[in-house]
């Protein structure tokens, strides 16, 4: 039994508005305002992962390449120096550039003193060479007129053939980049 207060006159009221939904929205008039170009033009680079956070993105990626045969590819570069001992000097800038030209998707690390791994995920052999002669082209333009510039970037691109693991396509492509 409901309490003698509850039967006010606004009962009838309250059902219908509950019978009915909520009141509807009264619609805006007028024109949305415009995004900046600004806001979109702007890209972060994307983050340098450590050797042992790639590493495990790269057993994460070759399963789900062998679960749902999706395409992947890794790509190698390495930097080489007539005199070794210097290529820190260089790092940093072929790291910056790599970074720059990565998916947000894409795993970048310094594996060695003169070797980055990049992870491509969805990525077919044409898409993952074109990124690696961009690399390769926007390190020269980082490098040119720098003294001690006789460096030498060497990048591979290498998808995982039918029964390869994404493991056997980064050794394929570090044994081109020493070549």
């Amino acid at each position: 039994m409901l309490p003698a207060d509850h039967h006010d006159e606004r009962v009838g009221e309250r059902i219908e508005a509950f019978l009915e939904g909520p009141p509807a929205r009264a619609r805006k008039v007028g024109r949305r305002r415009a995004r900046s170009d600004a806001l979109h033009a702007v890209r972060r680079p994307v983050a340098m992962d450590t050797r042992a956070d790639w590493d495990l993105a790269l057993r994460h990626e070759d399963a789900r390449v062998a679960r749902y045969g999706r395409s992947a590819a890794v790509l190698v570069v390495r930097l080489r120096l007539p005199h070794g001992g210097t290529e820190d000097r260089f790092a940093s800038r072929v790291g910056a550039a790599l970074r720059e030209h990565a998916r947000e998707t894409d795993r970048v690390t310094r594996a060695s003193a003169d070797h980055f791994h990049v992870l491509l995920p969805e990525t077919v052999d044409t898409e993952a060479e074109a990124l690696a002669d961009r690399v390769r082209e926007a390190c020269a333009a980082r490098l040119t007129g720098q003294p001690g510039t006789e460096l030498e970037i060497l990048a591979a691109a290498v998808s995982p053939a039918n029964g390869q693991t994404l493991h056997d396509a980064l050794r394929e492509a570090r044994a081109r980049v020493e070549d």
